[in-house]
């Protein structure tokens, strides 16, 4: 990955996280944006001009939704956000991803592979994956998104030995 890619990552991360709804900073962005991007300049280091190129990128490839009185993370926005933000699943459970998604969907499956790694799944199995943290919505909108609801499984569960 070139420095750049790494950079515009890291920049989308910071901004996404801090636009997480119900917060300080995402009330400032939207009834005082110049505070926000003041703030979070002081926070991240990254400039405002940056900031705000970074902001605008990212309502354009749909990672967010900004109407004029709220903000809201989408599907692609809360991949990135949630390994940074999920909580661990009570109990010492696990949330388990089985599936087998058919040969001609291999590019579904393939996205389906990299967002499991990007949360941090443990691969089991070849189809069979597995956490302690709790991504159960985030991975139920994902199934559908990607139209595999048919080929997939998800569970929770505790080890019994």
């Amino acid at each position: 990955m070139l420095k750049s890619e790494s950079n515009n990552k890291t920049i989308r991360k910071k901004l996404l996280l801090a636009l997480i709804p119900y917060t300080k900073q995402n009330a400032l962005l939207i009834f005082k944006p110049n505070l926000f991007f003041d703030q979070l300049e002081s926070k991240t280091g990254y400039s405002q001009y940056n900031l705000k190129r970074a902001y605008e990128r990212i309502k354009k490839d749909k990672i967010i939704r900004d109407t004029d009185h709220h903000i809201e993370i989408l599907l692609k926005g809360q991949q990135i956000i949630q390994p940074f933000i999920a909580k661990k699943i009570p109990n010492n459970a696990i949330l388990m991803v089985i599936f087998d998604i058919p040969e001609e969907n291999a590019d579904r499956r393939r996205k389906f592979r990299y967002l499991l790694r990007q949360l941090k799944f443990k691969q089991v199995q070849q189809s069979v994956w597995s956490t302690n943290m709790d991504y159960r919505d985030l991975l139920s909108e994902s199934i559908i998104d990607l139209k595999i609801e048919s080929w997939t499984q998800l569970y929770e569960s505790s080890r019994i030995q």
